[in-house]
């Protein structure tokens, strides 16, 4: 991953020699992304971008943040049977036809991983907490 790539909020999962964890971004450098190791802890830890890895998407994970699965009919452009997730509030469908997943604005958008959810549902102007 590139720093470039991810904002502050995001999640991501940490591989190291020692243990693996996912967590919520909270500062970037170039080279280190820094998380609080508990919700209300002031000190910031440091892990290096390098060991850090996009969390994929999963059907789970849209579910537990308040996504449904859909098998209607609907569409911009015309009827599409396509299973799609939906969520209260939130404008767009999640299309699940295919890997990755894709979202659609002007043209369709992929999304493979739970960061590129939080960035999309963040250009909507939705403040959505993700739960993992």
């Amino acid at each position: 991953m590139k720093a470039n790539e991810i904002q502050i909020g995001d999640w991501l999962y940490y591989k190291g020699q020692f243990n693996a964890f996912p967590f919520k971004v909270e500062s970037i450098t170039k080279k280190k992304v820094g998380y609080h190791a508990e919700p209300n802890e002031h000190r910031i830890y440091y892990l290096r971008l390098s060991e850090c890895k996009p969390i994929p998407l999963t059907p789970e994970i849209l579910e537990k943040n308040g996504f449904e699965l859909k098998e209607g009919e609907i569409g911009m452009y015309g009827v599409t049977t396509v299973p799609h997730y939906l969520c209260k509030g939130v404008p767009f469908e999640v299309f699940c036809d295919g890997d990755p997943f894709a979202i659609w604005f002007k043209e369709p958008v992929n999304i493979k991983y739970v960061h590129e959810l939080q960035h999309a549902l963040r250009l909507c102007g939705i403040d959505k907490t993700i739960e993992l």
